[in-house]
């Protein structure tokens, strides 16, 4: 059974692969994924019945926290959340920034992951808009909000945290600017899963910063969940326009987006991180770029490929590339998203989600926030700086 869980690249949990349809032309930093040479150890050692080795202590596991950490922000008031309806509950933290810093490493430890869902964390000056959403909730106590706060003006993302994400660390000389004053504003997204009495959770944030400013600056940049056309292509099981629709009992179900870009500034920006997302129907995704050529061809780069999707071993990935070399994108380009989905009970995770609701059979699913909606989403860390 281990062998075959190997040799099916489902252990070690590492989800970005290649593909024919679609293969990044970098490898991916710190990947969990055996060698041929490593696979073929474990091959030999089933094959001639497992024999002892020699004797030795056990090595103590890594340790897997954010190393360095320099600010951290936990609730003064945990949240239980109860039912069978998500909820997105917001707080606002205060880390005590007290000068322009830069983020160098991004931590989220979920205090009941029994019932985080996803977590979002965003940085903000305090404005008029975001206090009124708030409702006037002091520092540490938490509100109810939605996705909208998180793209309100004067907010930039700093990260996500999804089940099996790791502590998130920018390569040397990479940093997130972060101003003096800076608040931290965290959306929660809890899935009660139906349970009448949940433990509390309070949620930390750990923050790298440094006031030395790097080489080079990010932002984080999207493409994907698009609910309807031009960007939405048409589909299948599309009834009378594009829509993001994914029919009870669909297999090898399919949503493809195109996003032309435009508006840029001049130059062309690299990327140096990838963050695929879906829910419990997905099956795969992929992002490619499309460069346009001087004459009328196109170019295509894969960006990320996930050929096996599993919700619950959801993580950032970097090339590992020297900055000059890593793909970039610009203006003229068009980014392709394309997510595949299987809504039936051959689905495992359709199945979790179905016992969690009390229900049979599958449903129709749409694009949403919630659990049981649906997204269609790549995330990518992107350098400020055009590349020279």
């Amino acid at each position: 059974m281990m062998l075959e869980a190997v040799e099916a690249g489902v252990m070690p949990p590492w989800d970005a692969a290649s593909s024919d349809e679609c293969a990044p032309r970098h490898a991916w930093k710190d990947d969990a994924r055996l060698t041929a040479a490593e696979t073929q150890l474990l091959r030999d050692w089933i094959a001639a019945g497992t024999p002892a080795g020699k004797a030795a202590d056990v090595p103590a596991p890594p340790d897997l926290a954010l190393a360095g950490v320099t600010h951290s922000v936990t609730p003064s008031v945990p949240y239980v959340t109860t039912g069978d309806r998500d909820e997105f509950i917001c707080y606002l933290l205060d880390p005590g920034i007290s000068r322009l810093s830069w983020m160098t490493g991004l931590e989220v430890v979920p205090g009941n992951e029994r019932v985080v869902h996803h977590v979002v964390v965003m940085g903000y000056m305090p404005p008029p808009v975001l206090n009124a959403a708030a409702g006037g909730t002091p520092v540490g106590q938490p509100f109810p909000c939605n996705g909208g706060v998180v793209t309100m003006p004067d907010t930039f993302l700093m990260g996500v945290w999804t089940p099996g994400s790791q502590p998130f660390e920018t390569p040397a000389d990479i940093g997130l600017p972060v101003p003096a004053g800076a608040l931290v504003l965290v959306q929660m997204h809890y899935h009660p899963g139906g349970a009448t009495t949940n433990d509390p959770d309070a949620s930390t944030v750990n923050l790298r910063l440094q006031t030395t400013r790097p080489i080079h600056t990010y932002t984080i940049g999207a493409a994907g969940n698009a609910a309807a056309a031009p960007q939405l292509q048409p589909g299948p099981d599309d009834r009378d326009v594009p829509e993001f629709r994914i029919p009870a009992g669909a297999t090898d179900h399919v949503e493809t987006m195109r996003f032309p870009l435009s508006g840029l500034a001049d130059g062309r920006f690299r990327l140096f991180a990838a963050y695929p997302h879906m829910h419990y129907l997905g099956v795969e995704l992929s992002v490619q770029v499309e460069h346009p050529r001087p004459d009328g061809g196109v170019d295509t780069e894969c960006l990320v490929n996930v050929p096996r999707w599993n919700f619950d071993w959801q993580r950032t990935y970097q090339y590992d590339a020297p900055i000059a070399d890593l793909p970039s994108i610009g203006n003229g380009d068009t980014i392709v998203v394309r997510c595949s989905y299987d809504n039936t009970l051959a689905n495992p995770f359709v199945r979790r989600a179905l016992e969690e609701l009390g229900l049979q059979e599958p449903v129709e699913v749409l694009l949403g926030e919630e659990s049981l909606d649906e997204m269609c989403l790549g995330m990518f860390g992107v350098l400020v700086e055009p590349a020279p």
